[in-house]
This record gives C-alpha cells, structure tokens and sequence, in this order.
C-alpha cells in the first residue's frame, strides 16, 4: 500500500512535518484560507481607492485592520492559553467569515461608503486579534520540537505564495464580478479553514493547562507573558527587529492601489501584479528557509533580510518605471518574509510551551499592529509630500535602526540558536 509519509521523508524538514496527519490538515486549510486573506485585502483596498482616491483613506483602512492586534493581541494570547487554542480559533474564524458575507451584501446592494468600510475592517481586525494567536500557537503543538522551524518556514511559504495567486484571483473577480464576489470568497476560505481546525483533535494535556489557569485571571496571564518577554534578552532583540519592520517598512503594502493607480498609471491587474511580485519573492525565500529546516542560521537570515527589505523599498519608490517596480517588489518580499520567518522562528524555538501563546501574541501584536500608527502618518504625509517621499524616508531611517540590533543579535547566535530540549 501507498504510504505517503515514505515519499515526505525525502523533503527535509517539510516533509516529516507534512507526514504528520494533523498538520498536514491545518496546512491545507491555511492554503485555502490565505488566499482569502490576499483577496480581501485587494478588494478592500482597490475599493476604497475608487471610492475616495486619496492616499489618507487608504492608510486609515491599513490601520483599522492593524490598529486592534496592536491594542488586543496580547489578550488574545492570554485568551487562548486559558480557553484553549482550538475553540478560539474556531469561534473567531467562523465569526470572520460571517463579517465578510455581511460586507459582501453591503457592497452588493451599493451601500458601502470609504467610513462604513473602515468599520467593516476594524472588525476583521479584532478577529484577527484573537484568531491569530491561537492558530499560530495551535501548529507547533502538531509537529515535533525538530521540525517547527520547517514548519514555520512552510506557513510563512504558503502565506506568501498566496500574495501571489490570491491577488490574481482578487483581480479576476473585481474586473468580472465586482467587490462583493471578491469579500464572498474570502467568506468561502475563512469556512474552508474553521472545518479544518474541526477535524483537529485538542492538544494535549489541555485539560490540565486549562486547569491550572482557573486560579488567575486573564490580566495576570498577559502581565506573566510579559514579564517572561521581559526576562529573555534574546525574545526582546527579535519582538524588536520586528517591531522596526512593522512600523517603517511592511506598511508598503497598504499603498500599493496609489502607487498602481498615481505613480504607475494601472488599474486593478496592475495591482494585483505588484502584490503578486512581491508574494513571488517572499515565496523563493521563505522555501529556501523551510527546505533549510533547520534553526542554525537564522539569525544571519534575519538581520540580512530586514536590511535587503529596506533597501529594495528605497529602490522601489525611486522609479516610475512599472516592471523596473515589479522587479524591487519580488526582493522587497522576498527579504522581508525572509526576516520575519527567521524571526519567527527563533521565538517558537526559544519560548517555553506554557508561554507561547501569549510571547506569540505579543510579537504579533507588535509586529502587525504597529504598522496601523505609520500607515496613518504616511497617509498624511503622502498627501503633502507625495507617495514615492513619504514611503521611501520610513525605510531609510529603519536602516540606522537594523544594523546595530543586527550585530548584537549576530554576537548572540549560538545561544538563540541551540538546541533546546
């Protein structure tokens, strides 16, 4: 008889962890369910661009999205390690995709507004608050200690290769169909992914975890992931580096449909090809890493990445140039999720089990909800200064920023990167 777990084993890392029954479930409803993610955030985007043209707009719908996992993603984490994972990813995921088809109606029956779909994406955004932590925290309970950064690297793979083919699914859809067809399948991959974290069992010994956390409250569970983040040097260092990627650079992508529309003179397939050239680069470099399997290196990854990001940013707003463009967007993707994986991958590496969700929680937080206050600034800004000027100097000054964490974070690499038992 077939075994397919003899025919994984020949692909690393990757392959003991897809070898593995649940996580090769949750693995293919993440596949499914990112694709939802890049649909939603093309529609919404192009949307509110042909709604307002106005770059504030646009930064102001980035921030609704980002603004709570800035504020609430540390409960989140704190809300997961004592409900359990599961149940939370389950609730919020399925509560997503009830606020998609609700937007899918609005925009269907002409009655959404630039305000109403700010409203709208808050809401996806405190979802996502809760969600998020929960899911991330739920997958290393699925695969062995050995195999979690092949694991991360293959999340963050699929993630960003769905930058690729979600955005020309989102643009098939928005020139044939409209918006609302775009938010409806983004409900139909939010579905697909709640039936996935059905048919995965519990982790174990939850029972008991769950147990010992009746005796304190939520609060004090946030405040014990803090002090623990607080505790370890080597956690800070990378919450840090990924702090300063979140706040002067991943903001770029919430002013792809101006740079589409005013610097590149395109319409929605000309933005659905810039975010699929940067989904490109991330998914080369992040299958490099996960093909790597392996903790050793990271750091050397990280501090490169972040660097290349910066610098590829730069390069991007400098042209007016649309294929010269597409061509910094596959490197500023492809360093960018090559840093955030790597980082992401030492924190699961070095955080003790009973923290995670919560150490997990706060890096998220952090990292994807910083970006809320600089999408904002960079809104105003562009609307004085220009798009190209006002993105292009937050990336300069993250630079100043990257090299000296970086080399410290380097000096410290064999203790971040050994093995933990």
């Amino acid at each position: 008889m077939f075994n397919p777990a003899i025919l994984l084993s020949y692909f690393g890392g990757i392959g003991r962890a897809l070898s593995t029954r649940n996580y090769r479930v949750y693995w293919t409803g993440q596949v499914v369910m990112v694709q939802g993610f890049w649909i939603y955030k093309i529609a919404s985007g192009w949307l509110m661009f042909e709604l307002t043209h106005s770059p504030a707009w646009l930064g102001a719908l980035g921030s609704a999205y980002m603004l709570p996992i800035l504020f609430l993603g540390p409960f989140g984490g704190a809300v997961a390690d004592r409900f359990g994972y599961r149940r939370c990813a389950l609730v919020m995921v399925g509560s997503g995709a009830i606020m998609a088809l609700i937007t899918a109606t609005l925009v269907g029956q002409g009655l959404i507004t630039p305000l109403l779909l700010v409203f709208l994406t808050l809401v996806q955004g405190v979802l996502f608050a809760f969600e998020f932590p929960a899911r991330q925290a739920l997958f290393p309970n699925l695969v062995a200690r050995k195999d979690m950064p092949a694991a991360v690297a293959l999340n963050s793979t699929t993630f960003h290769s769905s930058a690729f083919v979600g955005p020309l699914i989102g643009g098939v859809l928005l020139a044939v169909s409209g918006a609302g067809a775009a938010f409806a399948a983004n409900a139909f991959c939010l579905l697909w992914m709640m039936g996935a974290i059905y048919l995965i069992p519990s982790p174990p010994n939850l029972s008991d975890r769950l147990a010992a956390k009746k005796a304190s409250g939520i609060v004090n569970d946030l405040k014990a992931g803090l002090r623990y983040t607080k505790d370890h040097i080597d956690i800070r260092l990378l919450i840090l580096l990924s702090l300063t990627a979140a706040l002067l650079i991943r903001h770029y992508l919430d002013f792809l449909p101006g740079f589409a529309g005013e610097i590149f003179d395109r319409d929605e397939e000309g933005l659905a090809a810039m975010t699929s050239a940067a989904g490109i680069g991330a998914m080369i470099f992040a299958s490099i890493i996960a093909f790597r399997g392996r903790t050793k290196g990271l750091t050397t990854f990280l501090v490169i990445g972040q660097t290349g990001a910066a610098l590829s940013l730069i390069a991007f707003t400098l042209t007016d140039n649309f294929y010269l463009g597409l061509f910094a967007l596959v490197l500023v993707g492809g360093f960018l999720v090559s840093a955030a994986t790597s980082a992401q991958s030492l924190i699961q590496h070095s955080v003790d089990d009973n923290y995670r969700a919560r150490v997990i929680s706060i890096n998220v937080s952090l990292a994807v909800g910083a970006p809320a206050f600089s999408a904002l600034i960079i809104g105003g800004l562009a609307e004085i200064y220009g798009l190209q000027l006002a993105v292009a100097g937050p990336a300069v000054l993250s630079i100043a920023i990257f090299l000296p964490v970086g080399l410290l974070l380097r000096k410290r690499r064999h203790e971040i990167e050994a093995e933990k038992v």
